[in-house]
């Protein structure tokens, strides 16, 4: 018989308020309904929200997300908060050879101003810095994107500078900002549980 091996269940829990947890197919419903109650908040920054229109396409992105999981090439985890879902932060791509990796983050309007994405990415960076060895993260964002701008200043990374028509959106390119934050330089400012799950192989 042909063994199958589910997705472990991977769990960042350093902050007393917030659990960063791998998404699983399970949470597609809560993914679904915070992405269409906050689309109008969203999508100015995630063109790819406008393409979330069924769970089924929900369920389509965690399948992928959890392949690529498999792979060691990203994560993406839901922001917790009192069991209830408040957005994501992602590991975009993670580059092994060079010891690179790269953060995306949303959070929806309901749950900005409390200080909790900042506590959420720096989980995620510490993690990949004692776990995946990572040697520098970066950031990259639109220059006119000033929440998104003020979380990666706030944990202290560096702009590099200027990607000038770095991406394609709306028909036309836009700037981003990139920024960088060297192990060397990191100060987590919580403490920091990593738990990993691995459920037991099943038979097909």
């Amino acid at each position: 018989m042909e063994k199958r091996q589910v997705t472990p269940m991977l769990i960042l829990q350093g902050d007393p308020e917030i659990v960063l947890i791998l998404f699983q197919l399970k949470d597609a419903p809560s993914l679904y309904h915070l992405i269409n109650s906050s689309r109008n908040h969203l999508e100015p920054w995630l063109p790819w929200i406008r393409e979330i229109h069924s769970l089924q396409a929900v369920e389509g992105y965690i399948t992928r997300s959890l392949f690529d999981f498999s792979k060691g090439r990203q994560l993406h985890f839901g922001i917790w908060h009192q069991a209830r879902l408040t957005g994501s932060v992602t590991v975009e791509r993670i580059d092994t050879n060079s010891r690179i990796a790269e953060l995306g983050y949303w959070l929806a309007p309901a749950y900005t101003g409390k200080g909790w994405m900042k506590r959420s990415v720096s989980q995620v960076i510490q993690y990949l810095f004692e776990r995946h060895n990572i040697n520098r993260v970066e950031i990259r964002c639109e220059t006119d994107n000033k929440a998104s701008n003020q979380v990666a200043q706030r944990l202290g990374f560096q702009l590099e500078g200027t990607l000038r028509q770095g991406a394609w959106k709306d028909g036309r390119f836009v700037d981003l900002h990139l920024y960088s934050l060297l192990r060397c330089h990191w100060k987590s400012p919580v403490d920091h549980c990593f738990t990993q799950i691995n459920p037991p192989t099943l038979r097909t």
